[in-house]
């Protein structure tokens, strides 16, 4: 079911680009509201260029960047086990719950807002 409920997840919200902490809460609204168990993290890890700060979600075995923690847009994609490796910390995040019309309301204002 996991696997279903994150490619659903990602194809409904492939062209929606918010902030990363705003993917982040979409994405934990929408595992708790479809009851799929999911976890938010600030994670650490390497890249070429250093180190990186992201906001990832792990639903079951499956791990999402949702963004460079002060991204003000970027999109939600699919982590691979070589990425999750690089993790150096994994600090977990606690974040309010948004109902079905906030991310309506959050996905709606990110798109007024976004061609002003």
């Amino acid at each position: 079911m996991n696997v279903q409920f994150v490619e659903s997840l990602l194809t409904a919200y492939a062209e929606v680009n918010l902030s990363a902490w705003d993917n982040l809460r979409l994405v934990l609204s929408e595992c708790s509201h479809h009851e799929c168990e999911a976890r938010g993290f600030e994670v650490e890890f390497v890249l070429d260029s250093g180190q990186a700060q992201h906001y990832w979600v792990q639903v079951g075995n499956i791990w999402l960047d949702c963004g460079r923690t002060n991204a003000y847009s970027a999109t939600i994609t699919q982590l691979s086990d070589a990425q999750v490796s690089r993790a150096n910390t994994k600090k977990a995040l606690e974040c309010a719950i948004l109902s079905q019309e906030q991310i309506g309301l959050l996905c709606m204002q990110n798109a007024h807002f976004d061609h002003c």
